[in-house]
């Protein structure tokens, strides 16, 4: 109940669809009925049952007819109400499995990073997919085949009773025993139901790591390996599927069993109070009980397979309320997001900031300001906690005490937004999509114009959804691919801007991948841009070409560099060094050579490993190389 509870705001945004169903549901049955009254009068009239004179018969040829005719029009009215009733049920479950799905995919979309490291992308999939099908399946088929079974109960012995109170008490016997193996059978589905879904959900995660992964498997040969344990999860999927199968389809089976052990007594005690010749129960009563009877047969056998729809589909909302029960760490919280705030300028203060995992302390006392337009910086050891700075500012993450704010307001009483729309952020690991490369670039642009899609409305009479532009705005495109290093590359690709890229951007090299997700945080004109060691993988002259055109972008905005090479920060306006949590140096480039701490040993360092570089390079100019022989030193044991 308490699932059916939960379903009920949806049931509710198409309650008259419902109900106009439900009721052609049942006049349909009712109306079903009939031809089996218009059997009896003829059966009857043929045998004189029903005439005074037993002389004649009683029954002409003109009732015949009509009554052939009543038939006629009995099963076109019935299925005339059918199709009323699946115009209103069918479609109606379609449209809320469309706006269940839109609404989990949307509140999917308000989740924080927190949940998405735990979660696994096959289970959700699965869920969208296989877990939703089944409430569909409930909502429409079941919950038309219930109306049809009830109403087809409560029609079909109200006439049996009318005929005969002891064949009916017959029927009625074995309905205990239905009733007990069904509510047996149903917690039993419901239970090994859930656990098909599960491995269901595995099999989904196993095969979606697999695919995204497939160059490491292939790089490490261990492809047996992994098809061994694909094997392994679909026999336990098998396993587990053939103990649904034992529970639910014996089911049928047992039905059977009972409605022929049902028409075999009604067989035996119809026939003796037909034998008793007191015309208190005749032959075409008989005949019009028995097809009652058989109409009801079919909602018997269905009540089995309903059972087991019915259960499939809760155990299966279930599931789905768990995503729709999952809540973000962090939010716009009620009364402390101020709707005022708007537009953002890019100052940046961080006070007192700290930040524990647990017993870990990833982040201890940072204070840290960076005015608006300031090229910032950081740089410290791996696990230094550099790139958990820009997750605070971007609320990823909240601090355990102190303050981040931006232009002066704590970044939690900024819409999440507002606050991530003046934020453009470059990750390490960049994410591109199998999509044109323009698109890609372009990816954040038009979103700010752009309603927000209502939930939890119904579908029938919304507004269409607002226009999407297919394609960004391509001299903002062109402009951020040149600043971010790209555009000679595009130019070189057969379809340029226009070239598909695979799925997460694998046709590119991993500088090529770095330099689009460049190009995609620029073209959105951010007030604040965070790159998280994104240069990494491209050479020293591409990296200089994008750092010219960061400059270019930095003018009037932001920009935070977190980075290891000392050429890539040696000309921010600030530097900061973070090591074990805390900040321990901050200046500029020259004045932090110039204090022989951290940041000087790994400048030296650096700067010597650019000098032995340079050292090993080839010499290609046959001149050059002359001339470098020439002031060599002769080794002595050549002069001997």
């Amino acid at each position: 109940m308490d699932s059916l509870r939960t379903l009920w705001p949806y049931l509710r945004l198409h309650r008259r669809q419902y109900v106009i169903g439900l009721i052609a549901v049942v006049i349909a049955n009712s109306v079903n009925l009939l031809p089996y009254y218009f059997i009896r009068l003829t059966i009857d009239g043929v045998t004189g049952q029903t005439d005074a004179d037993a002389a004649t018969a009683g029954i002409t040829a003109t009732q015949v007819l009509l009554y052939a005719l009543g038939i006629v029009a009995a099963s076109a009215t019935a299925g005339l109400f059918m199709l009323v009733m699946r115009r209103m049920i069918v479609i109606a479950s379609r449209q809320t499995e469309y706006e269940i799905r839109r609404d989990i995919f949307g509140h999917l979309q308000t989740l924080d990073k927190p949940y998405y490291d735990r979660a696994r992308t096959g289970d959700l999939m699965n869920r969208l997919t296989g877990d939703l099908g089944a409430v569909r399946e409930m909502l429409g088929f079941g919950a038309w085949q219930i109306v049809n079974i009830v109403s087809g109960f409560i029609t079909a012995f109200a006439v049996m009773f009318s005929l005969s109170w002891q064949l009916t008490l017959i029927v009625l016997a074995l309905l205990p025993i239905i009733v007990g193996l069904l509510t047996y059978m149903a917690r039993q589905i419901n239970k090994r139901h859930t656990f098909v879904q599960e491995q269901n959900s595995l099999i989904a995660a196993k095969a979606q790591e697999n695919f995204s992964g497939a160059r490491v498997v292939k790089g490490y040969a261990i492809e047996d390996r992994e098809i061994k344990d694909y094997r392994a999860m679909n026999l336990e999927l098998l396993r587990r599927n053939i103990s649904l199968i034992k529970v639910d389809g014996p089911l049928r089976s047992v039905m059977n069993l009972l409605l022929g052990l049902a028409f075999g007594l009604i067989l035996l005690v119809g026939g003796r109070l037909i034998l008793n010749g007191d015309g208190t129960f005749t032959v075409g009563m008989f005949t019009q009980f028995v097809g009652t009877l058989e109409r009801l047969a079919f909602p018997m056998l269905m009540v089995g397979w309903i059972t087991g729809i019915t259960q499939r589909g809760l155990s299966s909302w279930l599931r789905l309320r768990e995503l729709f029960d999952a809540r973000a760490l962090v939010r716009d919280e009620r009364g402390r997001a101020n709707p005022g705030i708007q537009t953002l300028r890019g100052d940046v203060e961080f006070d007192r900031v700290t930040l524990r995992y647990g017993e870990r302390t990833v982040l201890e006392d940072v204070s840290l300001k960076v005015p608006a337009g300031t090229f910032l910086g950081i740089t410290g050891p791996t696990g230094s906690g550099k790139t958990v700075l820009g997750q605070l500012l971007t609320r990823s993450m909240d601090p355990t005490s102190g303050v981040v704010r931006v232009d002066g307001h704590d970044v939690r009483t900024i819409p999440l937004r507002v606050l991530r729309d003046h934020i453009s952020v470059v990750p390490q690991e960049p994410f591109l999509f199998s999509d044109s490369i323009a698109n890609n670039i372009g990816f954040g642009l038009g979103n700010r114009d752009l309603p927000e899609v209502p939930t939890g409305v119904s579908v029938v009479g919304a507004p269409p959804p607002p226009d999407i532009p297919p394609n960004p705005d391509m001299n903002r495109v062109r402009d951020a691919a040149r600043l971010a290093g790209l555009a000679g590359d595009v130019e070189d690709f057969p379809q340029g801007y226009d070239t598909v890229l695979g799925e997460r951007g694998v046709t590119l090299s991993g500088g090529q991948r770095q330099r689009t997700a460049i190009a995609r945080a620029i073209v959105r004109d951010p007030a604040i841009l965070i790159l998280d060691d994104s240069l990494s993988a491209v050479d020293t002259e591409t990296e200089r070409r994008i750092l010219d055109g960061l400059r270019e972008v930095a003018r009037g905005r932001t920009v935070i560099l977190i980075g290891h090479r000392i050429s890539t920060l040696r000309h921010a306006d600030q530097i900061v060094v973070l090591e074990s949590g805390r900040l321990v140096e901050q200046g500029t480039h020259e004045e932090l050579v110039a204090a022989g701490g951290h940041y000087a040993e790994i400048e030296r360092l650096q700067r010597l490993a650019s000098d032995l570089d340079a050292d090993d390079e080839p010499i290609r100019d046959a001149e050059v190389a002359a001339d470098v022989l020439e002031h060599q030193p002769i080794p002595q044991e050549a002069v001997k």
